[in-house]
């Protein structure tokens, strides 16, 4: 008796290894075009609230970013911040999305001077083209494609896993059963990047409140860590950015700025 309980258990537990990881596998869900628009209905978007445009002044906070060069040499630090201070950048989104970042020009500079705003100036733009992209993703409109366009939807464990083809490039998100998507992963020939979002739940859906993200192009040099944090501002009823918290590295180059959005002003369908 004991033997024959033994190896039923045995063959109990050698069928639960067996079927369990087929059980945790994916499973396609069926109704997906009800779910994926649940989904979407639970993201907060600026253009569904009605936004058109809009532009904002951007004012980094330069002690942030030369705090380690002010450790080195506080007077240099000082003199550079007096400089920096008297830029200024507004930012512009328009309507059909593209961004535009513009600067005033501070003359009678030394030509040491001219080539270190230079550098200023092409880092801002990249850093603001970098940062919209993604917000764009998750706050203009809802994170994913339309109901009725080619997907894969899928259920792993307790999460959805989404796939689908955005352009030429592979996108697969992750999400939790109340949709909030914990990873997100784009895939081109050029780059593999990976997000990985949080967001503050409000009555009108999920709104970003920062990401960590990986992007690795073709170009080691151009490997960028970053860790974001986002608040924001109420302007005319539709959330506006209000502060930017960034950190991380780009090519092995460690980074920290905060920057400040004022003087906001949307445009409305």
């Amino acid at each position: 008796m004991r033997k024959t309980v033994s190896v039923t258990l045995y063959i109990s537990l050698l069928l639960a290894a067996v079927v369990l990881p087929s059980l945790s596998s994916a499973q396609a869900v069926p109704n997906k075009r009800v779910v994926l628009g649940q989904a979407r209905a639970s993201y907060y978007s600026l253009r569904t609230a009605g936004l058109l445009a809009f532009q904002c002044s951007v004012t980094p906070d330069w002690e942030t970013l030369l705090k380690s060069e002010r450790q080195h040499d506080p007077a240099a630090a000082d003199a550079a911040i007096k400089t920096l201070s008297q830029l200024r950048f507004d930012v512009y989104l328009a309507a059909d999305d593209s961004l535009k970042l513009t600067h005033n020009d501070l003359p009678g500079q030394s030509k040491d001077m001219m080539a270190a705003l230079q550098q200023i100036y092409g880092g801002m733009e990249q850093m603001a083209s970098g940062f919209f992209d993604t917000w764009k993703l998750f706050m203009l409109n809802p994170p994913f494609p339309n109901v009725d366009s080619e997907y894969v939807l899928e259920t792993v464990g307790p999460q959805y896993q989404l796939v689908y083809k955005d352009g030429t490039a592979d996108v697969a998100t992750t999400m939790a059963h109340d949709f909030g998507i914990t990873n997100l992963k784009v895939t081109t020939a050029e780059f593999d990047s990976a997000i990985k979002p949080a967001f503050t739940k409000s009555s009108k859906g999920f709104i970003l409140s920062g990401y960590d993200a990986s992007y690795q192009s073709q170009k080691a040099e151009e490997t960028t860590q970053l860790k974001v944090r986002i608040d924001y501002q109420e302007v005319e009823e539709l959330q506006i950015l209000q502060k930017l918290d960034l950190s991380g590295s780009y090519g092995g180059s460690p980074f920290a700025i905060q920057l400040t959005f004022s003087n906001c002003q949307v445009t409305k369908k």
